[in-house]
């Protein structure tokens, strides 16, 4: 596991393939992935109850996904967030926190440090994000941080975008 970044409240952390995975990471997903949190997330979120369940979605995200694991600075488990690992300059971006965290400034405080430093540090040119219809509070958030709505064709998920400005050197 490598930090990739560090704020005033929390460390994000990659779980990259080299990473071993400990026994506290793997018992912390189930009370994370709860049914309020993964709510209007795929099939694949839901029913991991379980140390084998949280095995096995980890392996998943870590095959479809740059997985980061979201610390607090007594080094618990808070959440995850996910970054598509195509070739494309466009990366797909979902996060989650687990409730308890819901409604504290860790999404802003998070999500702005980490578009900093993909600006940096990553060639990336945009990060695309999708938010359920009924999750406001996300979609308030991303307008918040200055991505753009998109136009798209889904029913249930409005998607936004945010055009990274390459050399930016402010971090939180």
């Amino acid at each position: 596991m490598a930090l990739y970044l560090s704020t005033q409240r929390l460390n994000l952390i990659e779980l990259n393939a080299e990473a071993l995975i400990d026994d506290v990471l793997i018992a912390a997903i189930p009370s994370i992935l709860t049914e309020a949190v993964v709510a209007s997330l795929p099939p694949y979120f839901h029913g991991v109850s379980n140390g084998a369940e949280a095995k096995s979605w980890l392996s998943k995200m870590r095959s479809e996904s740059r997985l980061f694991v979201i610390k607090d600075k007594g080094d618990a488990c808070l959440g995850f967030v996910f970054v598509s690992n195509t070739e494309k300059a466009e990366k797909h971006i979902g996060y989650l926190l687990a409730q308890e965290y819901w409604g504290k400034g860790f999404a802003s405080q998070l999500l702005h440090a980490f578009i900093k430093r993909a600006e940096q540090i990553e060639s990336w040119q945009s990060l695309v994000g999708g938010v359920d219809k009924g999750n406001l509070a996300s979609a308030n958030l991303l307008l918040k941080l200055g991505f753009i709505p998109r136009e798209n064709e889904h029913e249930n998920v409005d998607f936004f975008e945010y055009v990274l400005k390459k050399g930016s050197l402010t971090c939180v």
